[in-house]
This record gives structure tokens, sequence and C-alpha cells, in this order.
């Protein structure tokens, strides 16, 4: 007779919970999609629900039920109302909202990560040429909603600590996307002008955001390819979050770009992704790093510290690096200096 095994000595039970985040992912999805959040605002009954947006009642009722074991709605009774968290983040027009990040989070696991095993076997994926399908508005406001998790504010509370900031006149940043770094930085030194430099598609959301917050008068959206075009002279802060996620073959002309740019003593400061020296942790950035990697020619390449720090090293800067991370933003930031 063959006995049954004793119980393994290893830890099942953290690894099986971290895996039912799928769930999550599409239970969210669904709600946003059919505005859940909206009409939870106030305390409702998932049969109201279903009388007025014309969903299956009894999957509606399961529906409702799931949200709430998942923590954004709230159950009292048989009527549903938002938690904090999805009244904070899962209305659209609200400041912290969430849901076209959450889109694309779902639209990579389904485009990427259901594709890994075929990959494995015939390669990455064949990338879209046109940077216009991928860096569209709605690409930007995902970007601006992930940076309203906590990175904008982390970040913004480190560069203007710096001795140089608060004398600063003029900051260029770089792939700047929605602008929001540029925003923040501009409302935090009143004398410093910010330019957000991308490319011609992204920068008309990019003045959606300028206009939003009134800052028309100080902060600047300018067209161009950071890669290939100039943004003048005369900076004295680079800004990049993000973007460089590059081979140093491509990074070296770049930095080289901006280093010229700067004027004496003026900083290059980047804010990224990095991995230990092992490439194994956090795993956050390791999910990111085979994610990016899964579209060939589109592939980027995540740096370790001691990496990234030789590498601004070598292109003449004088470095130093604070680590702002969170769990789900492993990110530091490295000052790098021109020399006076």
């Amino acid at each position: 007779m063959q006995q049954i095994p004793e119980l393994l000595d290893v830890e099942m039970e953290d690894f099986y919970q971290s895996i039912n985040g799928g769930e999550k992912l599409f239970l969210l999805k669904a709600a946003l999609d059919h505005e859940v959040f909206e009409f939870c605002d106030k305390p409702a009954t998932a049969e109201e629900f279903s009388s007025t947006h014309g969903t299956h009642t009894g999957l509606t009722e399961k529906f409702f039920n799931a949200l709430a074991a998942s923590g954004l709605l709230i159950k009292t009774d048989s009527t549903f109302q938002n938690s904090p968290l999805a009244s904070a983040c899962f209305i659209e027009g609200k400041p912290f909202y969430q849901g076209n990040l959450i889109g694309l989070m779902l639209k990579t696991r389904m485009e990427r990560w259901a594709n890994l095993g075929r990959c494995l076997k015939e390669g990455p994926l064949q990338p879209k040429n046109d940077r216009r399908q991928v860096f569209d508005a709605r690409f930007t406001r995902a970007m601006a909603e992930g940076a309203m998790r906590g990175g904008l504010h982390r970040t913004v509370s480190t560069v203007t600590a710096l001795p140089e900031f608060q004398t600063a006149k003029k900051l260029v940043d770089i792939g700047g996307g929605h602008g929001l770094y540029a925003i923040a930085f501009a409302q935090a030194n009143p004398a410093l002008e910010s330019v957000v430099f991308d490319l011609p598609q992204v920068v008309e959301a990019t003045n959606d955001y300028i206009q939003s917050y009134e800052m028309q008068d100080r902060v600047r959206a300018v067209a161009g390819d950071y890669t290939a075009d100039s943004w003048g002279q005369g900076v004295d802060i680079v800004f990049a979050s993000d973007c460089m996620y590059r081979p140093r073959a491509v990074l070296e002309p770049i930095l080289s770009k901006i280093k010229d740019s700067l004027n004496p003593g003026g900083m290059f400061i980047s804010k990224h992704w990095m991995m230990d020296d092992q490439r194994t942790s956090p795993d956050t950035t390791v999910y990111f790093d085979l994610m990016v990697s899964l579209m060939g020619n589109f592939s980027g390449h995540i740096y370790t510290n001691a990496e990234w720090r030789q590498v601004l090293d070598s292109a003449g800067f004088t470095v130093e690096s604070v680590d702002i991370s969170s769990p789900s933003k492993p990110s530091m930031i490295f000052v790098g200096r021109k020399k006076a």
C-alpha cells in the first residue's frame, strides 16, 4: 500500500494567493467597462444595477459579491457601495483614476504574456513598426495614471530637495509623455521653465494635462524624438522617467547629447526601474524585463544599479542615487552632475 506523503515543508499558500491576481484584474476591468463604481457611489443592490444596465440578474449578484470579496465594494445586508479605494481610483474624471492603466495591464497580459510559451519556441513577437500605434493618447493617459500611484510624488519630493533645484531656470523632460513631472517641478520652483520633449502624437495629450493644471505660461510641450532630435542648449536639468530602457550602444550618443545640452554644474536626473546584480529581484522589474523583451525589436534593457551607475559615470557624470521604491514601482533616482 502506497502511503499518502507528508505535507511538504515549503510555503505554498503565499504562492497560490499571489496567482489569484488574474481573477481580480478581470473583475476590475469588467466593473470599469460596466461603470459599476459610478453606480455604487451610493448604496445600491445588484438587482437595481441589473435592471438598469441589462445584465444577467443571477450573475450580477455573484459578480458584486466577488467585487466585495476583492475589497472594491462593501456589502451591507443586500446593498453594495464603493470602498474608499474604488471611489478614489475607479470613477473616471477623478484625479487618481486608474482605468486606462488597468486596460493597458490587461492588454499586455493578453497580447504578450499569453504568448510567452509560443515566444520561447518561435522567438519574440513581431513589433509594431509605427510608434504612433504604441505611444498613443490612451497609452499616455495610462502612464499618467501610473505616475499618480506614488512615483510622481516620491520623485518630486526627492528632486526638489536637491540643493541645485531651487536655483534652476530651465528643465527639459525628455520622453516626458503626460508632462506631470514637468508640471510638478514648475509648481515647486516658480522661476523654473519646464519643457516636455516627446513625439508629435504624444504632445497632443501632454497639452491637455498642461491646460488642465493651468500651467501654459510655465510648461511647454515640444514635439521631437529625443533619440534623434535636439532640444537645445542652456539647460539646468534634464529629466528622464522610465524611457531609457535601451542597450548601452543606443544610450551613449543620447547621454552625450544630454551632457552637451546642460549648463556647467547642470544635472541629468533619471528615474527608472532597476534590478539587483543577479537580475532576479525585485520580481516586478524582472517580470517587466521579460515582458518588454517579448516584443522583439522593441525589447529594452533593464539595468542593475551598478550597471546604470557605470553607464552614467562613463558618460562623464558625477553620480549619486536615491531609492524611492514601492512594491509595485521599484524605482531608483540617479542624479548625474556635469562638472562645473
